[in-house]
């Protein structure tokens, strides 16, 4: 078996795909609407992990130079922004996000990514900034040094790497700080907090939450109703929308179709579903089309994968939101051990019927592609599922061996069909 670049399309567009789209354009341009502070509202610039229904319920719109990484990645100018930041001293060793975050910053070339999507170029300058180190370390100084560049204050959720469990005392200090970060908000905006507010976002978030966890778990069926750069496009509002009541009804639009594709019996891809992966880590953004879609020629789909369902923890519904919050945004992937990973990539890939996985290994994100040679093979160990290790990146593209990359999925392919 040798693998071509596969340039006929063989994903099956998803309509509703264009309804997230539409969302997320609007999301922009209302980040740059010049009267935004007249209006009362300010922007942060926040991590991935970050407590985002806090500032959704203040009026704050939060932007994500994260996600804004991955644009700049599919739209492949990603590696160019990294070279801006390293012209200015930062290292090619740090993450990708990071440099393309900084080069954003300094760059003065138009277009930027952003304008593909609003027409409008990049990221609306900030008025203060979020930073959770529950899915990063890199964030620390990352963040430190946006705040200098801008002059802007900081706030750092500070969210200890966990165990097996939970302690009490643990979520005492992140319920503490969950209180600092409203003083922080309710004095950046100069008034108070409405807890009816608060209440409803969370509502909001949990609706949401819950709609993308069902569109997931419809995933489980065969053949697949959708493949992993299908659910890699459709994650971006309930990472940075979640909270506000207008992505439901994307979300509500989105289930509605998968649930279709399932009850038709359609899949995900236009050829028969020869083989079932799991994907383990950030997607390759400046490759992303061409890298799944000639994947999918042969007939692999990914049903599931670990990036995508990191965003399928909804909030609890108690009383006592501060402690609800604590535990959910402590309880994240990226914040807990090697064995945790081990045990959710085994119980995915049995729930999934996976047959093998493929595991990104990325030279941005140390934190994520930690262990995972152990993991592979303590997966396989649990699973009887073999795995292969890809090197690469998300966005910078000097980091990747197109090359490497299919010798190493072929040979886990002809390794599948010996065992068959």
């Amino acid at each position: 078996m040798s693998f071509e670049k596969e340039k006929k399309r063989v994903y099956r567009r998803l309509e509703s795909l264009q309804s997230v789209k539409n969302s997320q354009a609007m999301y922009y341009l209302q980040s740059k609407n010049p009267y935004l502070h007249d209006e009362g509202k300010k922007i942060a610039w926040v991590t991935s992990g970050a407590p985002v229904e806090f500032l959704i319920a203040m009026d704050i719109v939060p932007l994500y130079p994260e996600q804004y990484g991955a644009i700049a990645g599919a739209a492949k100018d990603s590696t160019r922004l990294c070279q801006v930041a390293e012209s200015h001293g930062y290292s090619p060793d740090l993450c990708a996000y990071a440099r393309t975050s900084f080069g954003s910053v300094f760059s003065p070339d138009p277009p930027t990514p952003l304008s593909e999507i609003d027409g409008m170029g990049g990221l609306a300058r900030p008025d203060m900034l979020i930073a959770g180190n529950n899915i990063c370390g890199t964030v620390l100084k990352w963040y430190q040094d946006l705040s200098r560049i801008f002059n802007i204050p900081l706030f750092l959720f500070d969210t200890p790497p966990l165990g097996d469990t939970i302690p009490n005392y643990y979520i005492d200090y992140l319920t503490s700080q969950l209180g600092d970060y409203i003083e922080f908000l309710e004095e950046q905006m100069k008034r108070k907090m409405d807890e009816e507010t608060m209440i409803e976002t969370m509502h909001h978030s949990r609706q949401a939450v819950e709609l993308w966890t069902q569109i997931l778990n419809l995933c489980k069926n065969k053949p697949s109703p959708l493949n992993c750069a299908d659910r890699f496009l459709l994650m971006a509002p309930v990472v940075s929308q979640r909270g506000d009541p207008e992505i439901v009804p994307v979300y509500e639009e989105v289930l509605s179709e998968v649930q279709q594709r399932v009850d038709e019996g359609l899949g995900a891809i236009t050829v028969p579903e020869n083989y079932r992966f799991l994907f383990d880590n950030i997607p390759i953004w400046f490759n992303l089309y061409e890298f799944f879609n000639s994947l999918s020629a042969k007939g692999v789909v990914f049903p599931v994968d670990t990036y995508t369902q990191a965003w399928s923890h909804q909030l609890a519904e108690t009383e006592d939101l501060l402690r609800d919050a604590a535990v959910t945004y402590s309880n994240i992937y990226l914040n807990k051990t090697i064995q945790h990973k081990i045990d959710l990539i085994s119980t995915l890939v049995n729930d999934y019927d996976c047959d093998g996985v493929l595991f990104h290994s990325m030279r941005s994100c140390k934190r994520y592609s930690l262990g995972q040679p152990i993991t592979r093979r303590e997966v396989t160990e649990k699973t009887g599922r073999p795995g292969v290790i890809v090197e690469g990146d998300m966005c910078d593209s000097r980091n990747f061996s197109e090359e490497q990359a299919w010798t190493r999925i072929e040979a886990l392919l002809e390794l599948i069909n010996d065992e068959r």
